[in-house]
């Protein structure tokens, strides 16, 4: 009896340390990104969310990366002490179609997880903590980073699709590493770790380091 006892005190106590650390102020429990973003939703947004899907809708696009990460703003929002969802101001909205496009050609390749969005827009402050480049095209609502699933032919694939459909596109195609990239329609170019084409995963040698713009 006193074990049986013992077992249902520690299954309470258990219990209620879950329930305090889903209180205010409880930081042993991460909300899962799906409750920030309705938390976010709820908290005025609605309607400037609404008015953007909106829009996209009449694009064409709506849908192809799930809202939630379309308004990523940057993987270190959390570090930076800035909103993890940011609706784009209605003066660059309209740089984000052909992008959308891209990714769903992409998407059909299987190059690209949609869901796997994780920075859109940024605003200067987000990008400048985020280490953006001030010529960034998050600033201009342009380019979306992805991460990738680890796999072996993930470089291999999404450079022979660069070099064979991102001209068209007009596809920038930037690696962090070979399963965090950058992509965006602002001019077909790609680059690497020292956002110079030098070091893009998809070339061999230098012959065009022009500074690259995240």
């Amino acid at each position: 009896m006193a074990k049986a006892h013992g077992r249902a005190a520690l299954v309470t106590l258990a219990a209620l340390v879950v329930g305090l650390s889903l209180l205010p102020g409880g930081c042993s429990v991460v909300a899962p990104p799906q409750s920030r973003y309705a938390q976010w939703l709820e908290a005025g947004h609605r309607a400037e969310v609404e008015r953007y899907a909106a829009y996209l809708r009449a694009e064409r696009v709506h849908g192809i990366v799930p809202t939630p990460g379309l308004l990523r703003t940057s993987r270190r929002w959390r570090v930076c002490g800035h909103p993890e969802f940011a609706v784009p101001p209605a003066s660059v909205q309209a740089h984000m179609p052909p992008t959308l496009r891209l990714v769903a050609q992409l998407h059909a390749a299987g190059l690209v997880d949609p869901a796997l969005a994780r920075s859109v827009y940024r605003d200067p402050a987000v990008n400048a903590c985020a280490g953006g480049s001030t010529r960034s095209r998050h600033l201009e609502n342009r380019a979306i980073d992805f991460d990738l699933p680890v796999r072996g032919d993930n470089v291999a694939r999404l450079c022979a699709f660069w070099r064979t459909q991102g001209r068209a596109a007009n596809m920038g195609l930037g690696f962090y590493t070979p399963t965090a990239i950058h992509v965006d329609t602002a001019g077909y170019r790609t680059w690497g770790t020292d956002f110079t084409r030098r070091s893009s995963l998809c070339t061999d040698n230098g012959a065009d380091q022009k500074p690259d713009t995240r």
